[in-house]
């Protein structure tokens, strides 16, 4: 846990108890999972033992939308809070969505973000709740979290935002963001840990029979990693559409297009940051997950050049080849020794050409 970036999260100035107060605003078909892994995580550091009482946190459900309420598996939830009462919370945590359902947020919710975001209070956005907050213009240059297959859509509705896949969750100052499902509960030990104690949270953690620090999503750093975080926000968002869509991608123009930006500017930032073409880059990235796919599943080499984006089986051997030095089929049988220590093949061939 980076203690630098928890030192941006406000105190309360509470004297009393409850340490922190907090606002969870279900979005219309909100995803059940992130809200019930905080919420309970909160629940369990609530109170001396195990009997839910909101003595160290309280929380109340706030509709972000209209009612009835209800989750994307059904579920229908009845609100104990009011989005006209938000300024007498410490903490808001908006949980996302189906994004069809985006569209019925209310518009004094983005307001009421806005202004919390002034106050310099914590704001959680859990799953799509990203996409809330970036709607209501909080996440302009900061970096958030989101799960891989919506951050395309992200990219392409919010290109002033950073969007990154690879982290169970992202704090820039006072905005802590996560992709969703069980990371919520990583979020929520944040809160209870810098807000309350160290006992509180280890308590929660074993009552969910969670052990500490463990790894809620299996990360491996990319091998051009290095190079996109120093990297400008323009390439890091072509570069987040790119992973997104391996399976389908789009002609550069169009790429350009989505990121608010022409090709020779987006041409112009990957031959200085990434030394090559964006074109380039997506093929080899497209590669990479190729020869992933060859090592590590039963996949079909047609299946693999399907879901890699090539048009046909012998354009995607070919490119193999020329890029790896070996045929999809010489790769698959050479089984090499490397690649099973590393537990994924690195970023090696020669450059292609456009």
């Amino acid at each position: 846990m980076r203690t630098d970036t928890l030192l941006s999260l406000k105190p309360t100035g509470r004297g009393s108890l409850p340490y922190l107060r907090v606002a969870i605003l279900l979005c219309p078909s909100f995803t059940l999972t992130p809200m019930a892994s905080f919420v309970d995580a909160l629940r369990l550091a609530a109170d001396r033992q195990d009997n839910s009482a909101q003595v160290y946190f309280a929380w109340d459900f706030i509709a972000a939308g209209p009612t009835p309420l209800a989750a994307s598996c059904g579920i229908v939830m009845t609100p104990t809070g009011n989005i006209r009462d938000i300024e007498s919370y410490d903490c808001i945590v908006v949980c996302g969505g189906l994004l069809r359902a985006m569209p019925g947020v209310f518009p004094e919710v983005l307001a009421a973000l806005r202004r919390a975001n002034d106050r310099g209070i914590p704001i959680i956005g859990l799953c799509t709740g990203a996409f809330v907050l970036a709607q209501a213009g909080i996440l302009d240059g900061r970096r958030c979290a989101l799960q891989f297959a919506t951050i395309s859509e992200f990219a392409h509705r919010f290109p002033k935002a950073r969007p990154v896949t690879e982290e169970n969750y992202v704090i820039d100052r006072n905005i802590i963001t996560g992709p969703g499902s069980i990371v919520a509960v990583d979020i929520a030990m944040i809160l209870i840990e810098h807000y309350g104690n160290a006992g509180r949270a280890r308590k929660a953690l074993d009552y969910l029979l969670l052990k500490p620090m463990s790894t809620r999503i299996l990360s491996r750093r990319k091998p051009y990693q290095e190079a996109l975080d120093n990297a400008s926000q323009l390439t890091a968002s072509a570069v987040a559409v790119m992973e997104a869509r391996i399976d389908t991608p789009c002609s550069i123009d169009e790429l350009a297009r989505k990121l608010n930006t022409n090709r020779v500017r987006l041409s112009r930032a990957f031959d200085a940051e990434m030394k090559t073409s964006p074109g380039a880059f997506w093929r080899r990235i497209r590669l990479l997950q190729a020869r992933e796919l060859l090592y590590g599943s039963r996949r079909t080499i047609t299946e693999v050049a399907y879901e890699t984006g090539f048009s046909d089986t012998a354009h995607f051997c070919s490119s193999f080849k020329k890029h790896y030095g070996m045929t999809p089929l010489e790769f698959r049988k050479s089984q090499r020794p490397a690649l099973e220590e590393a537990g994924r093949p690195s970023w090696s061939g020669p450059a292609e050409g456009q």
